[in-house]
C-alpha cells in the first residue's frame, strides 16, 4: 500500500519537473536593457549603469555585443545646428550579470543597443537616456565605428514630453529591420502586462496611472519593455522608463470648486466692503 503511494507520488513530482522543465526550455527568449538610477560624480558628470537582462534565462552562445550611439543636445539657450551623432562600442563593465556603464560630462542623448544570441538566433535590445552632465566638458564623444550595426531598431514618439515619459501618455512605436505582427509589454521583473495595440504596424499603449508610483516621488520611475519577434524566434526589446504624471494627483475638480468658491467669496467681500464705504 505505501510502496504504491511512493510510486504514485514520484511520478506525479517527476512529471510536474519534466513539465516545468520543458516549459522553461520552450518559453520565448528575449533580452532587455535595465538601467539604474542615475548618480552624480564628484567633477560633475552623470553617470549610470544599465545591466543586459534575459528572459526566460541568460545562457548566451556567446558574449553578447553592445553599441552606444551618443548625441550632444542643445539646451534651450544654445543657438546653432544639431551637433553630429557619434558611434561607439560598447565595453561590459561586468560579466553575469552584463553591465555597461554610460557617462556624460554635458547634456546628450544616448541610445543603447545590445545583442545576444540564444540557442542560435539573435536578440536585440534597445534604450534610450538622457545625461545631463556638469563637468564643463563640450559634451562631444569620438566615434569609433565608422558605420552604425545592422540591427533592429525602434522609433518612438509620444503625445507628451519624450525627454520625461510618463504614465497617462500615448507612446507610439515603429519598428525597422524585424518582421512582427505584435508587441509586448512586460514589466522590469520579466513578466507579461499587456499588448500594445497594432495600428497596420504601428503601435500604440498608453501607461496607466500608477498609486504607487504616484507616491514614490517625483524622480520615481519604472521600466517597461516592448518586445517583437518575428515567426523564426528572433525579437527585438525597447525600454521605455516611465514615471509619475504631473497632473494625475490632482483633483481637478475640487481644485475648481475651491477656486470657484475663492472666487465668489472674493468678489461678495469686495462688493459689501463698498457698500459699507458707500457716503449718504
Amino acid at each position: 500500500m505505501y510502496w504504491k503511494t511512493a510510486i504514485f507520488i514520484f511520478i506525479c513530482f517527476g512529471s510536474f519537473s519534466f513539465a516545468s522543465e520543458s516549459s522553461a526550455e520552450t518559453a520565448p527568449h528575449f533580452i532587455w536593457w535595465s538601467p539604474a538610477p542615475s548618480a552624480r560624480t564628484f567633477d560633475g558628470r552623470e553617470s549610470l549603469v544599465l545591466t543586459l537582462e534575459a528572459s526566460p534565462n541568460f545562457n548566451p552562445d556567446k558574449p553578447p555585443e553592445a553599441w552606444l550611439r551618443v548625441t550632444p543636445q542643445r539646451r534651450f539657450n544654445q543657438p546653432g545646428e544639431p551637433a553630429k551623432a557619434h558611434w561607439r562600442q560598447g565595453e561590459w563593465s561586468s560579466i553575469e550579470p552584463w553591465t555597461l556603464a554610460v557617462q556624460a560630462g554635458e547634456y546628450v542623448r544616448v541610445e543603447a543597443f545590445a545583442r545576444a544570441e540564444i540557442a542560435g538566433r539573435p536578440h536585440y535590445a534597445q534604450t534610450r537616456l538622457l545625461l545631463y552632465g556638469q563637468s564643463g566638458e563640450d559634451g562631444s564623444v569620438p566615434g569609433d565605428l565608422a558605420a552604425p550595426p545592422n540591427r533592429p531598431k525602434f522609433q518612438v514618439s509620444s503625445s507628451g514630453e519624450l525627454y520625461w515619459p510618463q504614465t497617462g501618455h500615448a507612446f507610439v512605436f515603429t519598428l525597422d529591420g524585424l518582421e512582427t505582427g505584435e508587441l509586448e509589454v512586460w514589466n522590469g521583473q520579466g513578466e507579461l502586462l499587456d499588448q500594445a495595440r497594432d495600428l497596420a504596424g504601428v503601435f500604440k499603449y498608453t501607461p496607466a496611472h500608477d498609486p504607487a508610483l504616484n507616491r514614490a516621488g517625483i524622480r520615481a520611475g519604472k521600466p517597461l519593455i516592448f518586445v517583437a519577434r518575428n515567426s523564426d524566434g528572433d525579437s527585438a526589446s525597447y525600454t521605455l522608463v516611465v514615471h509619475r504624471s504631473r497632473w494625475a494627483g490632482f483633483n481637478l475638480r475640487a481644485g475648481l470648486a475651491v477656486f470657484t468658491t475663492a472666487f465668489l467669496l472674493s468678489g461678495l467681500g469686495v462688493g459689501l466692503t463698498r457698500l459699507k464705504v458707500r457716503p449718504c
